[in-house]
């Protein structure tokens, strides 16, 4: 198959946030076995993206030291560059990451008489995640904070209800609230799953010095978070940490270490929190004793928990965190309903016992090897596609 993927507003070799992990990874896989292009904006391209697939770049419109990257649909770079694509590269799927763009991938594939199937790649529900994310974001103007989430949600009735052929989602909560919210028809939607990479166990050489290079001494328990700062649930997961998570232990655990890092996170020192800042190896993350995921909010799947299971860290979530992955309370995670005397209880069970870390962190890595291997979703990823490519005559949208 010819695919052309198009990403918003991540870019495709570096990841730094969830959606970039997913779409850098299933792109990865698709082309073992196809000619993947991408279309993304130029702003996000690095030159070792032309290392994982041809690139083509486009210039998103831009008013009010602005990028309005949401309204591709009207953005002559875009739709110019779309067709030379679909023209050139003989596209027969179109993959997107986000409702804007499917007007111009619907309307560009009758423009040129091309049996184009377009799926919608949903990471989240975008309404919901947008609303989440920007309506209270102070950076932006009340106007912005009004106008953005309506006209998304608008993006993705249409674009859901009319315009693709197919939607993915991530979790059967994501599949069902899109079901729900716009009455699809039945063989509409797919649950796709995120996963991670499988890495190989680190030596105990390997893992003393990354301890190390965290300011961690050899006897110390690290407690490890880490996510996109700006992210308001990330945030308020920070936020937490900091005020009602680590102060708990200050006193009782002495040899606890709270440490946190991410995208944005500034880097500091503070009683027992210690924030790296960016990390730019993730499999450091094996440094760490155990990982907690304290999130009250938020859509799609968390792929931090991919991070920790791949590394065999012992979990402690709540349910909203580790939302869309199969994993059993005391099996796979420490699972429990809110950031609370639970939650607490959690980390201090598996902070006294070292076999139950090893158990339940071991039990993660297992499942994340079975079900959540980038490869065993990229190959089921592919057959669906193929699928919807050989049956692309027969569309449900109202382009039929």
């Amino acid at each position: 198959m010819n695919i052309l993927a198009i990403p918003t507003t991540v870019g495709l070799s570096k990841p730094q946030s969830g959606g970039q992990n997913r779409f850098c990874n299933l792109v990865k896989c698709q082309a073992a076995n196809n000619r993947i292009v991408v279309l993304e904006p130029a702003h996000l391209y690095d030159e070792s993206d032309d290392d994982v697939a041809q690139v083509y770049t486009y210039h998103d419109i831009e008013a009010l030291r602005r990028r309005l990257s949401i309204f591709r649909d009207i953005n002559p770079d875009f739709i110019r560059k779309a067709a030379q694509i679909i023209r050139d590269e003989e596209i027969d799927l179109i993959q997107i990451t986000h409702p804007s763009g499917a007007l111009a991938a619907r309307l560009l594939g009758l423009v040129t008489r091309r049996k184009i199937t377009v799926v919608y790649d949903a990471h989240n529900v975008e309404s919901d995640f947008i609303q989440q994310t920007f309506a209270n974001h102070n950076h932006y103007s009340l106007v912005e904070r009004k106008l953005i989430p309506a006209y998304t949600n608008l993006l993705e009735r249409v674009s859901c209800k009319y315009l693709v052929d197919h939607i993915t989602a991530v979790s059967d909560n994501d599949a069902g609230t899109f079901r729900r919210r716009y009455h699809l028809k039945d063989g509409t939607i797919s649950v796709v799953p995120s996963g991670c990479t499988i890495c190989p166990r680190i030596s105990d050489e390997a893992r003393t010095r990354i301890r190390e290079e965290m300011g961690l001494h050899p006897t110390d328990i690290a407690v490890f978070f880490h996510g996109l700062y700006r992210h308001p649930p990330n945030r308020e997961g920070f936020d937490l940490i900091q005020s009602y998570i680590a102060p708990r232990f200050a006193d009782t655990n002495p040899d606890v270490s709270f440490v946190i890092g991410g995208t944005q996170v500034p880097e500091f020192e503070e009683a027992n929190v210690r924030s790296l800042g960016f990390i730019s190896d993730m499999q450091n993350v094996a440094g760490a004793d155990i990982a907690i995921v304290p999130l009250r909010s938020g859509g799609g799947t968390r792929l931090k928990i991919f991070d920790y299971m791949s590394a065999g860290l012992p979990i402690v979530t709540t349910k909203k965190g580790i939302e869309g992955i199969d994993a059993e309370h005391h099996e796979h995670a420490i699972i429990v309903d809110d950031i609370d005397e639970e939650f607490i209880a959690g980390i201090r069970y598996l902070i006294e016992d070292k076999d139950e870390r090893k158990r339940i962190g071991d039990n993660a890595r297992a499942l994340a090897e079975a079900k959540y291997d980038w490869r065993i979703i990229g190959g089921n990823l592919e057959d669906l596609y193929r699928t919807l490519v050989s049956g692309s005559g027969a569309r449900h949208t109202g382009f039929a």
